[in-house]
């Protein structure tokens, strides 16, 4: 199968908020990131790609077959974590589990355990009495358990510690490694998820700004610390983020190939560095100039 996801021209219209016209395209073995402040979409774009809710535009596969219908079994092959995971909260963790475990035919008790126990979440405790992070763990535990091939995860990072953070990077790494299955994670923050993304998207209020191989993405932009007057005014002018501080100015270009030999004699005299941008740095750029 050359794609896991297929979603084309997507749109999705409310009172205050709709999608336009959202592309993404998610091949197997690879983590597609998917990127932006509050409100720009993710938690609604997760939904309709996890064939939770319907599209009002656009088209979206998965496993090559249109979501549109609800069919179980594609339904049953996508792990889905939402931004807030719904739960019976005056019941145990146990009781959650055994209860969404009828509606998987993959359903495997024992990965389910041991993930618990990797991430520290006793089965025994009511839902209601679980932190955030735990909950979200919880969700996490649930959703690779029963045999999805993709993995559609809204804020997995949230409330979780560096430590559990970590554990779950890793694990998501594993996941797509086989080179059959496929992550798609929406966040705000990046918060190691640019690690492991292979492909990234920008949204802001709706639509995707920006969509791109994330080395590449990487390799062409960068942030420049400079001198004052060391660098030409027609550079300057190139440059996007700018600030201008006492102890030297920097901004982020997104074109620094084509900027390199502009840069150079600078960089040869120590008035200038390079230093490489964070995927946060170039997505608070982008959406300041959106």
């Amino acid at each position: 199968m050359d794609t896991m996801l297929d979603a084309r021209d997507v749109g999705k219209r409310y009172e205050d908020f709709s999608l336009q016209a959202v592309s993404l395209l998610v091949r197997p073995g690879s983590i597609a990131g998917v990127f932006g402040p509050n409100g720009a979409g993710k938690s609604t774009l997760t939904k309709v790609l996890a064939c939770q809710i319907p599209a009002d535009a656009g088209t979206v596969r998965v496993f090559g077959a249109p979501c549109a219908g609800g069919d179980p079994a594609i339904k049953n092959r996508i792990g889905y974590v939402p931004q807030e995971p719904v739960f019976y909260m005056d019941k145990t963790v146990q009781w959650n589990a055994r209860f969404a475990a009828a509606y998987f035919g993959g359903w495997d008790g024992g990965e389910f355990y041991r993930l618990l126990d990797q991430f520290k979440v006793n089965p025994l405790k009511r839902i209601k009495h679980l932190s955030g992070g735990q909950k979200k763990l919880f969700a996490l535990a649930l959703a690779l358990s029963h045999g999805a091939s993709l993995l559609i995860l809204d804020e997995p990072t949230a409330g979780l510690d560096v430590l559990h953070r970590r554990a779950l990077l890793d694990r998501l790494r594993a996941f797509v490694t086989d080179g059959e299955r496929a992550v798609v994670v929406a966040s705000h923050i990046t918060d190691g998820l640019d690690e492991i993304a292979d492909d990234v998207s920008f949204m802001h209020e709706g639509r995707i700004i920006l969509r791109e191989d994330r080395d590449d993405l990487l390799s062409r932009w960068k942030r420049i610390h400079y001198r004052e007057g060391a660098l030409d005014r027609s550079v300057e002018d190139r440059l996007t983020d700018l600030r201008r501080q006492p102890f030297g100015n920097h901004g982020l270009t997104g074109e620094y190939e084509a900027l390199r030999e502009l840069l150079a004699p600078a960089i040869a005299s120590g008035d200038a560095r390079i230093e490489h941008a964070t995927l946060e740095d170039i997505l608070i750029a982008l959406v300041k100039e959106a």
